[in-house]
């Protein structure tokens, strides 16, 4: 399933037609919370995916351009906010620590990815909108 490999300008996750007569485009982001809180959101679905490429939360974090106490702060946080932890983490050790996607870090990534497909989908449905 293709996904976006940034955010698109100015903060928007997925984009409708445009409305060329009007200049319009609608726009939007998608995030799950719970609680008031960002459980996943496209920045924290694509550090899962590089936690998932790299093996660790530093590789991770050095890949995306953030810092690793950032990285690991919203692991942290997803790992607390989720039903199940979506992050396993291995402390160091001769070879090194390590981190990995449990199970339920695997579904949510495709959750999210599903949903923001759908949501694209819904954009694009509201060409008539404006007319």
């Amino acid at each position: 399933m293709p996904k976006p490999k940034a955010p698109l300008e100015r903060n928007a996750l997925a984009s409708g037609p445009e409305w060329a007569e009007a200049g319009l485009t609608l726009k939007g982001r998608l995030w799950v919370e719970k609680d008031g809180k960002t459980l996943l959101s496209w920045g924290r679905v694509v550090l899962l995916e590089r936690i998932a490429e790299h093996g660790s939360v530093l590789a991770a974090a050095k890949s995306m351009g953030i810092s690793y106490s950032h990285a690991w702060n919203l692991v942290e946080e997803m790992n607390c906010l989720a039903p199940h932890p979506l992050v396993e983490k291995q402390t160091g050790g001769v070879k090194g620590g390590g981190a990995r996607l449990t199970p339920a870090g695997e579904r949510a990534v495709l959750f999210f990815w599903n949903e923001v497909k759908e949501f694209q989908g819904w954009l694009n449905s509201r060409k008539d909108i404006m007319e």
